[in-house]
């Protein structure tokens, strides 16, 4: 049988991303977090804050300023991305392995300047998908934890030439429009099948949509599968280049 793995990202940084690594820490769950020095939208966890976090989950790197990487230039870009990485290592005091695109916005150019940087991996926002990647800087998702519709995805996936996650929604996740529903969806094909059952949130939207008891009642699910091998997003990075000998390792 194929492994199972599940992982959890949390986006950006806010203050409620607390909230979120008590409910991981109550059911024994890993997660990585991404996390900006600035957010120009809303208000980002202190220095002492990410460090708490730091000691019982992996944090990874989400740029300086949280923009777009794709409405800068290529030194601009260098910037954000190399700069990110340092800051984080000065205050965590050790390496930072995975990077999050900002509003999931990538490219070739991009993705090649996080590798530049020494990162072992970078998560996008292409949704649907339950497979290990063909490379490791466009690695996507299965789930995001908000209601999309189904033109919403499919849109989403086409502009990103996501093609895998369009058939993947329809054959695996019945095109539904719920996110607890759509993510059991991916539990129980990798508890078969085998792959990665991937959940990215945002606690911020968590919090505003009033949603914290579902999150709770998502992750104790999860718990009970005793079969899924509970991994952060770094730990994935590294048996990608553990099983294509380096290619990619910086």
């Amino acid at each position: 049988m194929k492994p199972s793995y599940v992982t959890f990202s949390v986006d950006d940084g806010h203050p409620t991303d607390l909230t979120t690594a008590e409910l991981l820490q109550k059911y024994e769950l890993k997660a990585t977090f991404y996390i900006p020095l600035r957010n120009a939208e809303r208000c980002v966890m202190s220095g002492s804050q990410i460090q708490q976090l730091g000691r019982q989950f992996e944090i990874g790197a989400h740029t300086v300023n949280h923009v777009a990487l794709t409405s800068l230039n290529k030194e601009q870009a260098w910037s954000e991305v190399k700069d990110g990485k340092i800051w984080l290592e000065n205050l965590l005091g050790n390496e930072v392995v995975s990077f999050c695109y900002p509003r999931g916005k990538f490219s070739a150019t991009t993705a090649a300047l996080v590798r530049r940087a020494g990162f072992l991996g970078a998560r996008t926002c292409l949704f649907n998908l339950v497979e290990f990647p063909g490379d490791p800087f466009c690695w996507g998702v299965s789930t995001h934890a908000y209601n999309h519709s189904p033109y919403i995805q499919v849109r989403h996936a086409l502009l990103e030439e996501n093609f895998r996650g369009v058939w993947n929604y329809f054959a695996t996740y019945g095109a539904t429009t719920e996110w607890r529903k759509h993510f059991i969806c991916a539990l129980d094909h990798v508890e078969q099948y085998g792959g990665i059952a991937h959940l990215y949130l945002h606690s911020w939207e968590i919090d505003s949509l009033g949603q914290w008891n579902e999150l709770e009642s998502m992750f104790k699910l999860v718990s009970d599968r005793k079969s899924l091998a509970r991994v952060t997003n770094g730990d994935l990075f590294r048996m990608w280049n553990l099983r294509n000998n380096g290619h990619h390792k910086t």
